[in-house]
C-alpha cells in the first residue's frame, strides 16, 4: 500500500537523473500501460484517462516537483549536519502529506473513470488484485523466515549503498541487526490488503452514485492508519520507528565521503525536479 511514505522520495535516489527525467516524461503512456495490466479499458475510458493525464501531469509538474525539491534540500542539509529523529519523523509526515495531496487531486478523475466500468471489468480488476495477493504471499508470507530476513537485509543494504556508497563494517552490522529486530508484518499486511480490497469491492458496487463514490474512494486511498487493524498498525509502527532509529545509527558512523555522496545524489535529483517543473 502507500504505506511506505518515508521512502517515496528517498527511493528515487536509486535512479540516475537522466532516468528520472526520461521516466517522468514518459508517464503519459507508462500509466495507461500499467492500468491496462489491472483492468482493460474500452475506447471511451482510455480516451478519458488520456485527457485526465494531460491535466494531472501538468498539475503535478507545476505544483508538486518543487515541493519534492524543497524536502530533499532539507533532508540533505540534515544528513550533512545533525540528522535527528525529529527530521526523519517530519520527513515521514511530509511524504504522507504529498500522497494525500495526490489522492485529493487525482481521486475524482479516477472515480469518474471507474464509475463507467462494467461488471465484467470490475470482475477482471478484482481477479487481478487477487493474483497480486498470491504473488505477495509467495514472495513474503510463504518464504522461510531466514530467507525473508536475508532478503530484507540485502534490499536495505542496496538502498543505502545507492544513496551513500559502500557501507563500512559497523554499518553492515547495524543493518544486519535491524533485519533481526524487524517484526514480521507480511501476514498482517496481506490480511489488511484483503480487508481493504473487500471494502473496495463493496464500495465500487455503488459507483453509479458518483458523488458518494468519489468521496468514499478518496477516503480509502488515503490509507489512514486509523483504519488499519490494531495488530497491523502496532507492528507497522514498531518497524517504522525501528527503521528511523537505524538511519540515525547509520548516520552517526557515516564518513565525510558518504555524506558528500548522499548530498550530491540528493542535489542532483533536486536539480532534475526543478528543471522538470519548468518544462511545459
Amino acid at each position: 500500500m502507500k504505506k511506505k511514505y518515508f521512502f517515496i522520495i528517498l527511493s528515487v535516489l536509486l535512479l540516475s537523473g537522466c532516468i528520472i527525467r526520461f521516466v517522468y516524461n514518459q508517464l503519459d503512456w507508462i500509466i495507461p500501460w500499467y492500468a491496462g495490466t489491472v483492468i482493460s479499458l474500452d475506447g471511451e475510458q482510455a480516451s478519458e484517462l488520456e485527457k485526465s493525464l494531460i491535466s494531472q501531469l501538468k498539475w503535478h509538474r507545476v505544483t508538486q516537483l518543487s515541493e519534492y525539491s524543497k524536502s530533499l534540500k532539507e533532508l540533505s542539509l540534515a544528513v550533512k549536519t545533525d540528522l535527528t529523529m525529529a527530521h526523519l519523523e517530519q520527513f515521514h509526515l511530509t511524504m504522507r502529506h504529498y500522497w494525500q495531496d495526490l489522492v485529493r487531486h487525482v481521486g475524482p478523475d479516477l472515480a469518474k473513470i471507474l464509475s463507467t466500468a462494467t461488471d465484467e471489468q470490475i470482475d477482471e480488476l478484482m481477479q487481478n488484485l487477487e493474483k497480486r495477493n498470491q504473488k505477495f504471499r509467495e514472495e513474503y508470507v510463504d518464504l522461510p523466515k531466514e530467507e525473508l530476513r536475508e532478503k530484507k537485509q540485502k534490499r536495505m543494504t542496496q538502498f543505502l549503498e545507492y544513496c551513500m556508497g559502500n557501507l563500512n563494517e559497523k554499518q553492515e552490522k547495524i543493518v544486519e541487526q535491524w533485519s533481526y529486530d524487524l517484526q514480521d508484518i507480511s501476514t498482517a499486511r496481506l490480511e489488511y490488503i484483503k480487508i481493504w480490497q473487500e471494502k473496495f469491492k463493496i464500495t465500487i458496487e455503488k459507483r453509479k452514485d458518483l458523488v458518494w463514490f468519489e468521496k468514499e474512494l478518496c477516503e480509502m486511498l488515503y490509507f489512514n492508519r486509523e483504519t488499519w487493524p490494531e495488530a497491523f498498525r502496532k507492528v507497522a509502527t514498531h518497524n517504522r520507528e525501528l527503521t528511523q532509529k537505524v538511519f540515525i545509527e547509520i548516520h552517526k558512523c557515516m564518513t565525510n565521503d558518504q555524506k558528500e555522496e548522499f548530498v550530491e545524489n540528493a542535489l542532483t535529483l533536486v536539480k532534475d525536479f526543478d528543471e522538470l517543473s519548468k518544462e511545459t
